[in-house]
């Protein structure tokens, strides 16, 4: 297709809900007709339902579906090729999507962080007791794959197209509770860890960084910058419906006693990646992690908060295991043979 159709393009994945779908949302407020949004969605029917509920938003809006399973590479290589044989450039990669696999609550850490630390207690997943040692079908950490690998593959397979703009953006939805003591290089993917997602969310800051030094460094015109969501009402975690909105009622309350990081819902939860999106780099710092926050009444703001503890060398380590995994898949693959996700 002619690059004149286009103007700006979007890639936002995890689109058809939580921060995705305000991601979309806010996309489309700031951007208007002069925006191509491509929803990267791994259900079919969700995605087009999502689709259909922001064009009635946005009547004016040109949203494309494009089907993908951040946790399967071959479903990554699948859709990146797809997108750079339709769109000419993009400006914003969006690295949203993600998973948190939980098996149950933690009863005895809920009591003691209401006592203790009530604030803690509903901003980190104390109270999950997430999943250990899932493998996906490509070998690696399930977790790991959907949360990191897949948009590593993902930002690598579309450099060209970002660069082409002269001032791509690769924007990736971390979280507050990412801390480099969750993370070992020796368990890069998380699978022996009884904090995965935590581990993944600080893999993500730790590539997003390297990155944009690489980027740098190469002259690439793409700069990487990761943010948090702060706490939003969403599915992630697979929580029994009244745990959601017993949660939902204690974080309004919060939020009424000053504790800023609770967004609640995922427009406000998304108003940090549009931000990395849109300012100026003369106003960023990829050393930043950008965090949605809202005031006692709702009103959403961003706040910047350097990253605590970066290590540059166990950065370098992890982006050379991701990028032999890359290289790795990426040899095997045969487009011929791979079919759209569903």
């Amino acid at each position: 297709m002619a690059s004149e159709k286009y103007q700006k393009i979007a890639i936002v994945t995890g689109a058809n809900g939580g921060v995705g779908f305000g991601i979309c949302q806010r996309l489309l407020e700031a951007e208007g007709e002069a925006l191509t949004l491509v929803m990267a969605c791994r259900n079919p029917a969700r995605a087009n339902r999502a689709k259909e509920l922001l064009l009635s938003q946005f009547p004016f809006a040109h949203i494309d579906v494009e089907l993908v399973d951040v946790g399967c590479a071959k479903s990554v290589l699948s859709f990146s090729s797809a997108i750079k044989n339709k769109y000419p450039h993009i400006n914003y990669l969006f690295c949203n999507a993600g998973i948190l696999s939980s098996c149950g609550l933690n009863w005895k850490a809920i009591f003691v962080g209401f006592v203790t630390d009530p604030v803690g207690l509903f901003e980190r997943s104390d109270a999950t007791i997430q999943t250990v040692g899932e493998i996906n079908e490509d070998g690696m950490g399930k977790v790991f794959a959907a949360n990191v690998f897949g948009h590593y593959t993902m930002m690598r397979e579309l450099e060209g197209l970002l660069s082409y703009t002269g001032d791509g953006r690769v924007i990736w939805t971390s979280s507050i509770t990412a801390h480099s003591r969750s993370f070992d290089i020796n368990d890069w993917q998380g699978i022996l860890c009884k904090e995965p997602y935590e581990s993944s969310k600080w893999a993500c800051d730790l590539i997003s960084i390297a990155s944009s030094e690489r980027f740098q460094k190469e002259e690439t015109r793409i700069a990487s910058f990761t943010t948090s969501p702060g706490i939003v009402a969403s599915e992630i975690g697979e929580l029994p419906v009244w745990v959601v909105k017993a949660r939902i009622l204690v974080h309004y309350i919060m939020r009424l006693c000053g504790v800023a990081s609770q967004n609640i819902t995922a427009y406000n939860g998304a108003i940090a990646d549009v931000y990395a999106a849109f300012e100026p780099l003369s106003r960023l710092s990829y050393f930043n992690r950008y965090n949605s926050l809202s005031t006692r009444w709702g009103k959403a703001y961003v706040g910047a908060q350097a990253i605590p503890e970066y290590d540059r060398v166990t950065a370098e380590k992890l982006i050379e295991k991701c990028e032999l995994a890359y290289q790795a898949f990426k040899k095997n693959f045969d487009p011929a043979a791979t079919a759209p996700a569903n």
